[in-house]
């Protein structure tokens, strides 16, 4: 009966396609700091495949594209791009340049978490093909879920539905060091302070559940550079 119940509540889709995993690898280090380094595949990421992200890298990390990398790491991006499970990937998409993605700022890029507050499918950014500025989304193939850009609020589809704060994806909190490079920050810790945060919820969200959507305005959103040579970029949290 509860099999049945499942069934009758999803349609048919290409689950192996889609839905994320949560197969850990057990190989992975948490660091305070680390740099937004592509998944190294290069059939589906083309230059930017096992490439650090960078703002000023307008050839290699064109506006209105995105890709996929791994966090905590395990250091290698080839075993990243081998590691299965969703709930340590995070989609970074340039956004449009109508959205600012070619001013060369950190604030050109999102990190959406490639699972879905809805049913858990991973949803992707794949504009390329089309003119129309509502497909500028971050859209779940399951079950049609839409998160817009930049704060990743659910505008169609059963996330939308769902009530506060289930209805926007966790994301990431992304600075640039004085080259370009781009490094993500550990997911509910301050920038300002390096320590863990008093509510997630209001912060980078929980992956899998949801996000103050507001919080990109007030906690997410780059606006300095990453300090250089800062210590706590080799701070271990866990691993």
């Amino acid at each position: 009966m509860l099999v049945g119940a499942v069934l009758s509540m999803v349609p048919f889709v290409p689950w192996g396609t889609f839905l994320s995993s949560t197969v850990k690898t057990g190989s992975s280090t948490q660091y305070l700091y680390q740099k937004v380094t592509i998944d190294d595949l290069p059939a589906e990421y083309g230059a930017a495949a096992g490439q650090v992200a960078n703002i000023n890298d307008l050839t290699t990390f064109p506006p209105n594209k995105s890709w996929v990398f791994t966090y905590p790491t395990s250091g290698d991006p080839v075993t990243d791009a081998q590691n299965p499970d969703t709930f340590q990937k995070f989609a970074l998409i340039r956004m449009p340049v109508e959205l600012g993605g070619d001013s060369k700022k950190a604030t050109d890029f999102v990190a959406f978490s490639k699972v879905c507050v809805h049913l858990w499918c991973s949803p992707n950014y794949n504009p390329e093909n089309t003119t129309n500025p509502a497909d500028e989304t971050y859209q779940c193939p399951c079950h049609g879920s839409v998160y817009r850009l930049p704060d990743g609020l659910a505008i169609a589809g059963p996330a939308a539905l769902q009530a506060f704060p289930q209805n926007a994806i966790p994301m990431m909190t992304l600075q640039a060091d004085a080259s370009g490079d781009l490094w993500v920050f550990a997911p509910n810790y301050d920038p300002a302070t390096g320590s863990p945060v008093a509510d997630s919820i209001e912060a980078d969200g929980v992956i899998g559940f949801g996000r103050d959507y507001q919080s990109y305005e007030n906690f997410l959103k780059p606006t300095a550079l990453k300090p250089v040579n800062v210590k706590d970029e080799t701070v271990v949290l866990s691993g």
